[in-house]
């Protein structure tokens, strides 16, 4: 099963080695249950109206507030919850 998981924090470039564990543990629990998963990190900033034409399969907020567009941030916690998405928030 392929599937999409967007991991949405704002991870300053200089610090993207500190949020890794972040991706590697959604990526190693994938392969545990055997999925074929991208993994995607979504800044906030780059959240739109757009982004919600096509949602991922799963939502993991990531550490790292405050955010940028926290509205964002909460539009899609909101979306997932409405949608009955995966949502885990760190």
């Amino acid at each position: 099963m392929n599937l999409r998981v967007d991991v949405v924090f704002d991870v300053p470039a200089e610090m993207t080695d500190y949020f890794q564990p972040t991706l590697d543990a959604v990526e190693h629990a994938a392969a545990g249950l055997e999925l074929d998963a991208e993994v995607r990190v979504v800044r906030t900033d780059t959240i739109d109206d757009r982004y919600f034409d096509e949602l991922p399969d799963a939502v993991v907020i990531g550490p790292g507030s405050p955010y940028i567009e926290p509205d964002a941030a909460e539009r899609v916690i909101r979306t997932a919850r409405e949608k009955g998405l995966p949502l885990v928030g760190t």
